[in-house]
C-alpha cells in the first residue's frame, strides 16, 4: 500500500472510531499511577482532554494483571506485581467513557475490572 493511501485509511479509521489521529501538541500529557488488585483498578475513574495524550504508570499490588482497550487502541499488557509498566496511548477526539479492562483472568470480579477513561 502507498504510504498516501496508508495515511489516509488510518485517519478515516480514527476518525470513524472517534479517535484522535494525533496528540494535540498544545495540551500536556495526563500521567496517572493505577494500581491493579484483586478486581479492581485504583483509581477506578481518571479525566483526560480530547486529543490528550494520556500515560499510565501500571502495576499489580496482588496478583497477575493486565491492561487492554479496543477503544484507546491498547493492546494487552501484563501487570507482575512490583513492576511498573508504562502505558501510553491518546484521548479520543469524542468526549465520552472509555474503558480499560483486565486482560488476565484473576478471579471471580474479573469480569467488572474495569478503568474508566472519563474524556471531557
Amino acid at each position: 500500500m502507498k504510504p498516501r493511501i496508508l495515511v489516509a485509511a488510518c485517519i478515516a479509521a480514527c476518525a470513524l472510531a472517534g479517535t484522535a489521529a494525533l496528540a494535540d501538541p498544545a495540551t500536556p500529557a495526563a500521567e496517572f499511577t493505577v494500581a491493579a488488585s484483586n478486581w479492581k483498578f485504583t483509581p477506578g475513574t481518571i479525566v483526560a482532554h480530547p486529543g490528550q495524550t494520556v500515560v499510565l504508570h501500571a502495576k499489580a499490588t496482588e496478583g497477575m494483571h493486565g491492561l487492554v482497550s479496543d477503544d484507546l487502541g491498547v493492546k494487552s499488557v501484563m501487570l507482575a506485581p512490583g513492576k511498573t509498566v508504562d502505558v501510553t496511548f491518546v484521548a479520543p477526539s469524542k468526549p465520552g467513557k472509555y474503558y480499560v479492562h483486565c486482560s488476565v483472568p484473576c478471579g471471580p470480579g474479573h469480569a467488572n475490572m474495569v478503568l474508566e477513561v472519563d474524556v471531557q
